[in-house]
Order: structure tokens, then C-alpha cells, then sequence
């Protein structure tokens, strides 16, 4: 896969088929070849990129194998664009056994020419056994295993495993590890028709992180718009679905927030295909057929719209705080994010150090987001590390973009202290104040006494020996503070360092004689010099720093290899001293702690320093990718751009 735009797990990404390029995320139609509804062209004016038929009916029908044995499945279903085959898994799960082997089965989908081609896998119930699904785990992988010679096909290995998260980590790593290039989460529609969504959720949670980042995820029946955005956030790729035409025949439209019937109805929606065509009660007397056919096409479209949607929400990189406020629209969703918030610390790793947008507070659950992991995860260290007693600086003392500088004037920079801020229910360093997305917050000012509590007394317990002391101007604690002489902007800077590049690196980064320019008009710090060599910038839009090639070689004299970097082939090195851009396929060793969007340092195979970028991932995943552009460089060695 090549990536486009990112945010968090959720991708906009494209991988290459023999019958073309298919951009995720984006959702496969089924397509039943024995009776077709929509036809897979009039799909692709709706916005389909591909479509998924059934290799198991078509090799049952004679009539439609001979055609396929002789002119190709794609003559078949009269489409161009890439084709997805399922072995016939699921009805061998609904009707029985099945009478081919898994062999026979690839080999025929290979043969009328399929682009993704799915191996007999076992289905795994959500009510099996752990034993049960521990065998159709290794049996699955044995039989993906017997495929040799992919040809021009991708090969489809299921993720299985059931409800047990051990076994689809396990059914993950193997999967990845395999000549499949293609990673299907499977056994989950059972799941998906009774709304058990936050059971899902955690098996798209340990088989997304436990796969291969470099090939496509695929969530099996997951094709309904109300949970197509929480199943991207996780890392979900490629839906399919045959709900279109299924709901259709029940009379039912699909919407973004949920299911409606037809004879519930009074209008439709303006941006309906149904709408100035039919009125509710016209729809409902028509005949079956063209009634089935006007709500699949109403169905399609309210898909593709939703992924629309979705993609344009990755591209702002606001996908979480849709997902957080969709979540709302049903309580079955609602449980689901909630296991997204428990499973919070999971997703930090993938979590960028920025994002365009500013961070979205709607209330207490928001505080539980992996955008707030991090500084989280922080501030504990700052306070249990220090041995420092904290001062906590009242509520009205402190709001984005504003300080009040007589408190850092009279009480900081005199005594040696934590001072922190009350922030979103959090109490954070108040070196931290610019920094994202402590100042870029848009809030809801709903404040949640109890998770200010909770966070009060875990400050209390972190602080061991030490106190936690609100300020005021005749406190009488002030006189018993170790007294200490310091600068404000400089111990900001470092705090800074600390979060951004790990702790203490800030002190060496910056130390006593580094001169500190502020911009006049705004009087925030902009650069950071040292013996009159600028070594970093702040920037205005997250509060964190852009290094150049001075601050580069400063960072990494002070952290241990591999941290903060990617080593490259001697032949990219040579490119990417001028300024070009780090690709994926030139990597060969590199920091799997890596933040995405952070400060990377790119060295040479002496460990040399060539150039400094930010990372287009996160170290967890740059191993997996062999296309695109890892480090968006901006200043090298023998240049800058």
C-alpha cells in the first residue's frame, strides 16, 4: 500500500490490482452473479472502485462457470475494474460443508482472472470455543500456507479467531507473515446483524495492530454506513457488503446514523437519488422489482456518500472527533467507542504529535482520547520524576493564549517548583501551554468535578513525599519552597524537548547560553539560537519545534542510536543530502518509538546525519510500507527546502 493521508490508524492509501488502483478506504459491493440488481457499471457512477462476487456460486452454476473457464470473470460480470473472490467460507458456515478443497478453490479463482482471491479459511462463530477457534486459526493459516504461486492474483487470508483477542493477535501476526497480501477480518457478521459492535471493536483493535501495516485490512460484511467511520479510525481499509440489496428487499434505507423503513417514512432526503423521482407512497406501491432496485440504489449512494465523508475527514484530520460525536446517534455505537477509549492506550503509539485541526472537548470522555494519552503519560513523569512540590495555578490564571505573567514573574521563576494548569478536567505542566493541543482546543467549558478530582489525586499519589498545593497570593507554603532563580522561556523550551524528543534531552538541547528570539508583534518564541546558530523553531501552529541541521546534529549527539531516527541505503543518502524526500523501500533501520509528524533525524549507514524531516508514520508501522514518502525532509546537510 502506498499512503496518501493518515490520522491515526485511518488512512487514505492506494494499492495496485491487476485490473487498477483501488484508493482506500473504500467499500466493495457484492455482487450475486445469479442475480444482478445493480449492475457493477452503474455501481462505478456512484463511486465503486471494485466489486466482490462469489468464486463458490459461479464454479457451482454450469452455465456460469463455462462463461468464466472461457472468457474471464470480468466478461462474466461485463466490468473492467478490479474484481475481490470470496472462497464460498461463509456459505459453507450458513448451508454446510463445503465439497471443494482449499487448493481447488484458489486455483479456480486464479484461473477466471479475480484480483484479490480468498482461501478456503474456517469460520469462526462468535459462540465457539477457545478451542474451536483455536483450531480454525492454525487451519487457516496451514491452508494460506499452501499457496505457493500467488500468479497475477492477490491472495485473501481471513483474520479469524472469534471473541478471543489472544487468538486474533495470533491469526494476525501469522496472517501477515504470509504470501497473503491482503488481511480480511472474518467471522464477524454475526456480530455485525445484532449490532454487537463493541465486540467488534476489539477484534478490529488486535488484529489491525498485530497484522501487517503494509497491506490492505479488510472488515467482511462490515458495509453499514453507521459504523463505517469507527471501523476506519481503527485502521479498516476495504468494507463489502450485500446490505444494499438485502435491506432493499425488506423495504429498508440505509442512512449514515442508522436504519429506516420504508413504510415509516413521509420524505426523503434532498440528497437522496429517491428524491423529485419518487414520493414515499409512489415508492411504496411501485412493483417489488423496481422498488428492490430504487432503495439499493438509494442504499449504494448513502454508502459512498458516507465514505466521502470519511475520506474528507481524514484528509482535515477531524475523523475522531466525527466518529466521537456519531458515536452519540446510537447507544449500541456509543458502547462500541467507549471500548475505543478503554483500548486507548493501544492507539498512542499510531497517534500523530499534531494535527491540523484543532482538538474537539465535548465533556469528560473526550479527556480519555489517545490525542490526550500522550500528555497524559507526560505529566506523570514530570510530576513523579521531579521530587519537585506542585503549585496549581487557579482556573481564571490561565486560558489558551494567555498566562498570567505576574504569577511565572513572582512565584516560577523565584521558587523551584512544578507549576501546572487545570486543563480539560487534566492538570498539565505549564511549560506545556502552547503546545498541541493544549492552546488549539475548542471546548464545550462542561466542567466534570469528579474527573478533576481524579486527576487531583493522581497528582497527589505521583507526587510521592512532595505536595500538591493550590496558589494563591498569601499561601504560606510560598515561604518554605526551595528557593531557585530561572527563566521561564528557557525551562519552557526544554520542557518542550522533553515531551517532544524524550526526557531529559531538553537541558542538553538547551542549555544555559542558547539566546531565545521572540516575535515582537506576538511575543511568542520563534527561534532558538546557540553561539548564533539557529537550532530549532518554534512554530506557531502546534507549539512545537522544526529542527535545522544544527539542532539535528545537537539531537543526535545526545540520544543513544536508534532513537529519534532512519538510517538509509548509502544510494538514498546521496539524494536525500540535497533535500529529497526519504522512501520506505530505503530504510534500513530506524526507531520503532518514532511519533508520526514528529522530528526525525535521517543518518547515513556511519550513523552520520544527512538530513532532518518528520515522519509520515509511526515507527510501529515504517517497516511495513515498501512505497511512498516516510520522511518529509526539510532541511539536509548540503541544503534545505
Amino acid at each position: 500500500m502506498e499512503l496518501i493521508h493518515r490520522e491515526g490508524l485511518a488512512r487514505i492509501a492506494k494499492f495496485e490490482t491487476a485490473h487498477g488502483v483501488i484508493e482506500t478506504p473504500t467499500i466493495l459491493p457484492v455482487i450475486n452473479p445469479n442475480l444482478v440488481v445493480v449492475t457493477p457499471n452503474e455501481m462505478r457512477e456512484l463511486g465503486s472502485q471494485g466489486v466482490i462476487t462469489n468464486s463458490y456460486i459461479i464454479r457451482r452454476n454450469p452455465g456460469l462457470r463455462e462463461h468464466a473457464e472461457k472468457y474471464g470473470l470480468h466478461s462474466l460480470l461485463d466490468f473492467d475494474g478490479p474484481i475481490m473472490t470470496d472462497s464460498g467460507t461463509f456459505q459453507s458456515y450458513v448451508y454446510g460443508d463445503m465439497e471443494y478443497e482449499n487448493l481447488e478453490i484458489v486455483e479456480f479463482q486464479k484461473k477466471i482472472g479475480s484480483d484479490i482471491s480468498t482461501i478456503l479459511d474456517i469460520f469462526s462463530r462468535p459462540d465457539d470455543s477457545y478451542e474451536q477457534a483455536r483450531q480454525a486459526v492454525l487451519e487457516t493459516y496451514r491452508r494460506v500456507g499452501e499457496v505457493t504461486d500467488p500468479g497475477n492474483t492477490i491472495i485473501a487470508g481471513p483474520i479469524q479467531g472469534s471473541v478471543y483477542p489472544d487468538l486474533r493477535r495470533l491469526s494476525a501476526e501469522k496472517m501477515g507473515n504470509s504470501v497473503a497480501g491482503y488481511l480480511p477480518i472474518g467471522g464477524v457478521v454475526p456480530l455485525l446483524e445484532s449490532y454487537n459492535y463493541d465486540t467488534l471493536v476489539e477484534i478490529i483493535i488486535n488484529a489491525k495492530l498485530n497484522a501487517h501495516f503494509g497491506k490492505p485490512a479488510h472488515l467482511f460484511g462490515g458495509g453499514h454506513p453507521m459504523f463505517m467511520a469507527m471501523a476506519v479510525l481503527l485502521g479498516i481499509d476495504v468494507f463489502d457488503s450485500a446490505s444494499y440489496v438485502k435491506y432493499a428487499r425488506d423495504n429498508r434505507l440505509l442512512f449514515p446514523d442508522g436504519t429506516r423503513d420504508l413504510k415509516k417514512m413521509s420524505y426523503f432526503p434532498s440528497w437522496s437519488p429517491l428524491y423529485d423521482k419518487y414520493t414515499v407512497k409512489e415508492l411504496t406501491d411501485s412493483s417489488p422489482e423496481e422498488r428492490t432496485r430504487a432503495l439499493s440504489m438509494h442504499n449504494l449512494y448513502t454508502m459512498f456518500m458516507e465514505l466521502s465523508e470519511i475520506k474528507e475527514r481524514i484528509y482535515e484530520q477531524t475523523l475522531w472527533q466525527y466518529v466521537e460525536a456519531k458515536s452519540r446517534s446510537h447507544p449500541y455505537l456509543f458502547k462500541a467507542f467507549l471500548k475505543i477509549l478503554e483500548n486507548s492506550d493501544l492507539l498512542v503509539p499510531h497517534e500523530d504529535l499534531y494535527r491540523k485541526s484543532p482538538y474537539y472537548s465535548y465533556d469528560h470522555y473526550s479527556d480519555k482520547s489517545p490525542s490526550i494519552g500522550r500528555i497524559k503519560k507526560f505529566t506523570r513523569d514530570f510530576i513523579s520524576g521531579s521530587g519537585k512540590d506542585s503549585v496549581i495555578l487557579p482556573r481564571e490564571s490561565w486560558k489558551p493564549g494567555r498566562l498570567d505573567r505576574k504569577i511565572i514573574r513572582d512565584v516560577y521563576e523565584k521558587l523551584d517548583v512544578n507549576m501546572l494548569i487545570q486543563w480539560e478536567n487534566r492538570l498539565i505542566p505549564v511549560e506545556l501551554e502552547e503546545t498541541y493541543p493544549v492552546e488549539q482546543i475548542l471546548t464545550s467549558s462542561i466542567e466534570e468535578g469528579s474527573v478533576y478530582s481524579d486527576a487531583l489525586m493522581e497528582a497527589k499519589l505521583l507526587s510521592g513525599k512532595k505536595g500538591i498545593y493550590a496558589y494563591s497570593p498569601d499561601m504560606k507554603e510560598l515561604d518554605s519552597f526551595p528557593v531557585k532563580s530561572r527563566k521561564f522561556d528557557l525551562e519552557k523550551i526544554r520542557t518542550i524537548s522533553d515531551f517532544q524528543f524524550g526526557r531529559n534531552s531538553g537541558i542538553q538541547m538547551f542549555p544555559d547560553g542558547v539566546e531565545i528570539i521572540k516575535s515582537r508583534s506576538t511575543e511568542r518564541i520563534r527561534n532558538i539560537l546557540l553561539d548564533g546558530k539557529i537550532l530549532a523553531t518554534m512554530r506557531a501552529h502546534d507549539g512545537f519545534f522544526t529542527l535545522t541541521t544544527e539542532g539535528a546534529k545537537r539531537l543526535l549527539s545526545i540520544v543513544e542510536y536508534p532513537k529519534l531516527r532512519v538510517k538509509v541505503t548509502d544510494d538514498s543518502a546521496e539524494y536525500n543530502a540535497k533535500g529529497l524526500n526519504v522512501f520506505f523501500k530505503f530504510i534500513t533501520d530506524f526507531d520503532p518509538d518514532i511519533i508520526a509528524m514528529n522530528e526525525t533525524l535521517v543518518v547515513n549507514e556511519k550513523d552520520e546525519l544527512i538530513a532532518v524531516g518528520r515522519s509520515t508514520v509511526s515507527g510501529k508501522e515504517i517497516g511495513h510500507y515498501r512505497k511512498g514518502v516516510a520522511i518529509k525532509v526539510h532541511h539536509s546537510i548540503e541544503g534545505h527546502v
